[in-house]
């Protein structure tokens, strides 16, 4: 009865046996090859890339937004620089601006100094010209001694001599002067109201021309019309030779006649100092 036994589970194990090996050759037959070692390692070489993948990804990102708050400070620091540059080339418009209204200020200054200056000029004129109506020696006098003053120039009446006009016009400049010339009507009058002789001449600088064929003053000016009288001007037009005024009114004579004859020039400045 055991022998059966047993031949009976022996029997069903080789039948079992050889039922999957029949099932391993029909799977093989139909293309699903049995599971191998290699197809385990690229699995798991797969699943490590991922992993690495995934790690990179995520260390990407947390980069990105570490880069993306570097940069957010960044635009801020910037914005805060753009402004301090706004503010500071304000501040420099202004300083330009002032610095471009200094010249105008300057002239302002320069021409409020200069007004001040010509009245204290003028001022001091006129207290030296009181001065010296009371003491004609006072110290503040612009003009050498025997000359008179008058306005910007210093004259000087040869009442005692007679030259010709060359010899009158050297004398001048002996004494740093010219031979008188009149530049205005008021100093025409100014000649006329000295205290001269009755019958006195004296030379003035204005002669005849030949190379110009013109009546010169001796700085090389011509004669205004305006200064002198219908009959005077007709005189000088019509003929030639050197200029002399009597009484106010001028005359043509020979130049080597010798009369007197009268130097103008410059004044000094009157000086503030000089008026104590």
């Amino acid at each position: 009865m055991s022998e059966e036994v047993t031949y009976a589970t022996l029997t069903f194990q080789d039948s079992v046996g050889e039922r999957n090996n029949r099932d391993r050759n029909n799977l093989r037959k139909r293309g699903y090859p049995a599971p191998s070692p290699t197809w385990r390692q690229a699995a798991l070489s797969l699943l490590t890339l991922c992993l690495m993948l995934l790690i990179g990804l995520v260390t990407l990102g947390i980069m990105f937004l570490q880069t993306s708050n570097e940069i957010n400070s960044d635009s801020e620091k910037l914005s805060q620089l753009q402004k301090m540059t706004h503010q500071q080339q304000d501040n420099l418009s202004e300083q330009l601006n002032s610095y471009r209204n200094i010249p105008t200020q300057e002239e302002l200054l320069k021409s409020q100094i200069s007004s001040l200056l010509k009245r204290q000029g003028q001022m001091a004129i006129k207290l030296c010209q009181e001065l010296i109506i009371h003491t004609s020696d006072h110290k503040c006098n612009p003009c050498p001694k025997m000359w008179q003053w008058y306005q910007n120039s210093c004259y000087y009446f040869a009442t005692n001599e007679e030259r010709t006009w060359t010899h009158s016009r050297k004398n001048c400049m002996d004494r740093n002067s010219t031979l008188v010339k009149i530049d205005s009507l008021e100093e025409k009058d100014f000649l006329k109201s000295q205290p001269l002789p009755t019958f006195s001449f004296f030379w003035l600088g204005l002669s005849w021309d030949p190379s110009g064929r013109s009546w010169v003053w001796e700085d090389g000016s011509g004669p205004s019309p305006s200064l002198f009288s219908t009959k005077e001007y007709a005189q000088i037009n019509g003929s030639k030779g050197c200029a002399y005024f009597q009484k106010g009114n001028i005359y043509i004579s020979r130049c080597s006649a010798e009369i007197s004859w009268i130097c103008e020039k410059m004044a000094a400045l009157v000086k503030i100092e000089d008026l104590d």
